[in-house]
């Protein structure tokens, strides 16, 4: 099938500073431009808001009449990716401030250019693409698939240079997320702001104020670790250690005591938030732009796993059952049994009828000396293009255009809504939460190893290996025992087999 051949292009990087430069800008967004001054004093390590608004002049968008041309999307129903929001098409303007927001959007930009936007639901959509595109149907245009499958459907899938007019160096395409699926000089997926699924499941710190106030030190104030530049990793231990308590003095750990953490991420998500939080990665380039898995030999790494371990294994640190992938009850953080949780914005904003008072903060640092927080932010959708598309068919001029204006309006008008409505005004319960929001959304962090191989290869080899050993004393051998099987998945995608 020479249709599936993916098409050269020429690879581009885009550095980690891009992204941030544009989730600064995004700050400034909001119709108040309004900033947090929530306490005087040091705000070390903090990146504040900016009142100056940074959106283009005009969206820069040539004026084409697409004669009803309907874009069709095959996107995941509302059973899979929960911790995310993929949403992209909504019936009719409700109410909600967010979903009008959505509608407003969509509806707009088919009058503006004349065109049509079919989005069907589907539980899985790698099934649907393997079978319409070995079939030569071409149904649907755009598959929206979960980023750990990159290897799955590679095969079905076009080149998005291809298609004209994706200003992918620009702010509304999360260019730091959009390079890492740059592999080889091909752009195998998008994770624009068509969606809301990147910021949606940034990875932070939600805690339970009345548990800190009996149990922990209310003199502390922990927004003010943040402020302070005091918020670390080992602070986070610390803590979490302090206020674990063993409530009906029975001398068992279970469900019915005080833990300092649930692991609302799962195990595997509790070692990669932590790591990504620290500014390390499983893998790096070489000189080629190349990645590798590397963390076995990284002495920062390895210490810093070895101390999540060790700390995981401590009586009332946290309550865990399950696999590698699941933890506590769902409702255990919600009904009063851990301090903290990690948490991504799509759960915060289900939190909003906890009985108990909630803050958010971001992600601790690995050291006081680290420059910046960091939010993990994987296990979403990017968009595909499928291999049954024929961009010279006359279609991919249009295609570009509609695309890059969902994702310029989904930038400027409906992340902003996202974040200052739906989540500081519906969810949170102080100004503080509100201003770690910003510090979190400022901070989103993509990687190659984390949100290609992670889900793929990672988490169900060596992380699982790791969790049932109980103990840090053979990370290493077990990391460097699945060494080969993540290095011929890497050498698997970069040949696109």
């Amino acid at each position: 099938m020479d249709n599936l051949k993916i098409h050269d292009r020429v690879k581009r990087r885009i550095s980690f500073a891009v992204l941030c430069l544009f989730l600064l800008s995004l700050l400034s967004c909001a119709s108040s431009n309004e900033t947090y001054e929530v306490k005087a004093g040091s705000t070390d390590g903090v990146t504040e808001s900016t009142e100056t608004s940074s959106i283009p002049e005009g969206d820069g968008l040539p004026e084409l009449d697409l004669d009803g041309w309907e874009l069709a999307i095959l996107n995941y129903d509302e059973t899979q990716l929960t911790w995310a929001n993929t949403r992209i098409l909504v019936d009719e303007a409700d109410g909600d401030i967010l979903n009008d927001a959505l509608y407003k959007r969509n509806s707009e930009l088919m009058e503006r250019f004349n065109f049509t936007l079919r989005v069907d639901e589907v539980a899985n959509v790698i099934d649907h693409i393997k079978n319409y595109v070995s079939a030569g149907d071409d149904t649907y245009d755009i598959y929206v698939m979960q980023e750990g499958q990159l290897l799955g459907y590679m095969p079905y899938i076009l080149d998005w240079n291809l298609i004209p007019g994706l200003r992918l160096d620009e702010a509304w395409w999360n260019p730091e997320a959009t390079s890492v699926y740059n592999i080889a000089g091909e752009q195998t997926a998008l994770a624009g702001n068509m969606t809301l699924t990147a910021v949606s499941r940034a990875v932070s710190i939600v805690f339970n104020k009345r548990i800190w106030n009996e149990y922990g030190d209310p003199s502390q104030r922990l927004y003010d670790l943040v402020y302070d530049n005091e918020w670390t990793i080992d602070k986070f231990i610390e803590l979490s250690r302090s206020v674990c308590s063993d409530l009906n003095g029975d001398t068992v750990w279970n469900e019915d005591d005080l833990y300092g953490m649930f692991m609302g991420r799962g195990f595997k998500g509790y070692i990669a938030s932590f790591l990504c939080a620290s500014n390390m990665n499983f893998t790096e380039p070489d000189e080629s732009g190349r990645q590798h898995f590397t963390l076995n030999t990284n002495e920062r790494g390895l210490e810093l796993i070895k101390k999540l371990l060790d700390a995981w294994q401590s009586d009332g640190y946290t309550y865990y059952t399950g696999d590698v992938h699941t933890g506590a009850p769902a409702d255990f953080f919600e009904g009063g049994h851990a301090l903290f949780s990690q948490r991504v914005p799509n759960d915060i904003y289900r939190l909003r009828d906890m009985n108990d008072d909630i803050g958010i903060l971001p992600m601790p640092k690995y050291d006081e000396e680290q420059e910046n927080y960091c939010s993990a932010a994987w296990g979403g959708a990017v968009w595909t293009l499928s291999a049954t598309f024929d961009p010279d068919g006359g279609e991919a001029e249009g295609m570009g255009v509609v695309l890059d204006a969902l994702s310029y309006y989904g930038w400027r008008d409906v992340v902003p809504v996202y974040k200052e409505v739906a989540l500081k005004t519906k969810t949170t319960r102080d100004e503080d939460s509100a201003a770690m929001l910003d510090i979190i959304f400022d901070t989103i962090y993509f990687d190659f190893g984390t949100n290609i191989l992670y889900d793929a290869v990672i988490a169900d080899g060596m992380l699982n290996r790791i969790y049932k050993s109980g103990s840090s004393d053979s990370m290493i051998s077990i990391m460097e025992s699945e060494l080969a099987r993540v290095e011929k998945y890497i050498d698997d995608i970069y040949s696109g087999e």
